[in-house]
Formats: C-alpha cells, sequence, structure tokens
C-alpha cells in the first residue's frame, strides 16, 4: 500500500464512529506495525502460572522475535501464533480474521466447558496450523472429527539442571498441587488418613480454601509446605513416591519434575501420564476411579521399587520442547 493511501486511512479513522475506527486500526496495526515472528498469546488471569511459564520456556530457546499478549482482543501482527490454552483461539480469530494467514499452533490441555459447542470448536481448531496436546486427547479430538493432519502430540518437560536426582530410601510420599476441585482433594484427604505409617507432604498454595483443610492439617502424618518455585527441588528430594490423583488433567509438569528428581510416580490414568509410565516399570498408574485401598497398596509397593526413573525422563527438557515446538513452524 501507497504511503498516500494510508495518509488517507487515518484521515478516514479520525472522522470515523468507534466500529469502524476499530476496524481502520486493525487494518493500519497490520499495515505499520513491525511483525513479530512469534506471539504467545495468554489470558491475563493465567500470567505467572503453568500455561505461561510453559511460554516462556519455548521462548528461552526461540531464535527469532516474540512477544507475549495478556489482554487486549486484538494482537499484534506476527508470522505465528502459540495460544497457550485452545479456549482462546477461537475469540482470537473472530476479532483478528487476518491471523488465518498466518501459522497458528494451538495447545490443547484438557476438556473444559467453553461458551461453544464441542462441533463448533473441532470446527474452529480445523482452521489452525496445528493443535499440541497429549496423545490421549490426540485419539479424542480426532475421533470428534479434528484433522488428523492439524494435529500431533507431545509430552511436557522440565529442567533436568533444576531437579536434580536423589538416593530414594525413608522419604515422604509427596503431592505438588494447588488446591483445585477437580484435583480431587477428598481423595488426597483419604489417602493420607488411611496410611498412618507413611509420612506425607503436600506442596502446592491455595490449600486453605479446601474446607476440610483444619481437618487435614491435624493429621500426625501431614506436612503441608508452601513455597516459591525456585526451592521445589529441595522439596522434591525429601520424597520418594509421588502421588497425583487427579481425575482430569492435561499434564501435570509436576509428575515430570517428580520423576526428575527420581521420586517414584504413582499416578491417575489421565493427562500425559500414560505418555511418561509404563506401568509397573517406572511408576504405577491407576484408573481415575480408583478405590483408596487399591490407590494405597500402590504407594507401598512403590517403596519397593529401585529404578532411576529419572534415567526415562530426563531427555523430557524444555530446549527439547521448545526446538519440537518451532519443528512445528513450517
Amino acid at each position: 500500500m501507497t504511503s498516500s493511501a494510508i495518509a488517507h486511512l487515518k484521515f478516514l479513522l479520525a472522522c470515523q464512529t468507534q466500529p469502524i475506527r476499530h476496524q481502520i486500526n486493525y487494518q493500519l496495526g497490520w499495515l505499520l506495525k513491525a511483525r513479530y515472528d512469534l506471539v504467545f498469546v495468554t489470558h491475563e488471569g493465567n500470567k505467572g502460572w503453568i500455561l505461561d511459564a510453559i511460554c516462556k520456556e519455548i521462548a528461552a530457546y526461540f531464535p527469532g522475535t516474540h512477544t507475549f499478549h495478556y489482554s487486549g482482543m486484538i494482537l499484534p501482527p506476527a508470522q505465528a501464533y502459540f495460544f497457550s490454552h485452545y479456549s482462546l483461539f477461537p475469540t482470537y480469530l473472530k476479532h483478528n480474521p487476518k491471523i488465518a494467514q498466518a501459522q497458528n499452533l494451538v495447545f490443547y490441555t484438557h476438556p473444559k466447558q467453553l461458551d461453544i459447542s464441542h462441533s463448533e470448536l473441532i470446527a474452529t481448531l480445523n482452521h489452525a496450523t496445528t493443535i499440541v496436546m497429549n496423545s490421549r486427547s490426540h485419539r479424542e479430538l480426532i475421533a470428534l472429527g479434528l484433522d488428523p493432519n492439524r494435529s500431533t502430540y507431545l509430552v511436557g518437560a522440565a529442567d533436568p539442571d533444576f531437579f536434580q536426582p536423589h538416593e530414594r530410601g525413608n522419604g515422604s510420599v509427596g503431592f505438588c498441587t494447588a488446591y483445585y476441585p477437580r484435583k480431587d482433594p477428598d481423595r488426597i484427604f483419604e489417602i493420607i488418613k488411611a496410611m498412618p505409617h507413611r509420612r506425607f507432604m503436600l506442596l502446592g498454595r491455595n490449600w486453605q480454601q479446601y474446607e476440610r483443610f483444619t481437618e487435614l492439617q491435624s493429621l500426625e502424618n501431614f506436612t503441608y509446605v508452601e513455597a516459591p518455585y525456585q526451592d521445589y527441588p529441595k522439596y522434591y528430594a525429601q520424597m520418594d513416591v509421588f502421588v497425583s490423583p487427579s481425575k482430569l488433567e492435561g499434564g501435570p509438569i509436576t509428575v515430570i519434575e517428580a520423576m526428575m528428581s527420581n521420586v517414584f510416580p504413582v499416578v491417575s490414568d489421565t493427562g500425559h501420564n500414560p505418555d511418561l509410565i509404563t506401568s509397573g516399570e517406572n511408576g504405577f498408574i491407576f484408573d481415575v476411579e480408583a478405590s483408596i485401598a487399591t490407590i494405597c497398596e500402590l504407594i507401598d509397593r512403590a517403596f519397593t521399587m529401585t529404578l532411576n526413573v529419572r534415567q526415562t525422563v530426563e531427555h523430557l527438557s524444555w530446549k527439547n520442547y521448545s526446538l519440537a515446538v518451532q519443528s512445528l513452524l513450517k
């Protein structure tokens, strides 16, 4: 577009009503702003949390220009976008139709109730370049109509230099999670209560919101820890067994962190856990509806396992994850 045409657009912008001004602003933005190689799109409420952290880890090894977008419906012009949660893509595509000309990577975590139907979601996701997810979600979404050529699965990652291995022996049973109802807090409580012969540590935050938290804290075999992330390795070093009993997960990343620390995992059959663990070898996987007795039996068995589980996940570094994501940018 010529400089005179751009000047004319600016003149029109000064004269028009708000809706038209919005559209002209949008067009001018794509014409005038510097284009990034990659824009990471994250909901403002997730800033500083796990999805934002994943974007930061990918960016740390990305050689091109990039930025992080947290608020506002208008996206900066870019060659590619990484949507840290799939719920963001339909909204931003609607407000930024030109991003359809770019490469769009969409991170699918776990099913969540949205304002659109499943069929509308799948139809919209089929406009993305690639949907990134775990293998379970990969199978489920393809069955719902997702184009297999627009999907791939990647296992999560952690920092093998930050999370160092330790020798297991006389350590605690550990959980690492913030408080959410979907984390099945009652199941965590019942496991701890059913195993007075084991010491338990819960590393997390916001557990004061749990209605049975006072009762949980009163258990003699239980310790609750809130700590900054940089201190997490020293708490993993105090664990022998790591338990993740959630019924619905996209990850969790904490399972990889624990395994890199050579903590033996006992986890529910959700998220990327089956991609990480061969049950009975480098961990135990139980059904999401398993009884407390079944889970407790597996925890006791985990204390008898001698395998160095770190060696089964140490390749899952953030550098390798970032390179895998970058390979999707064609």
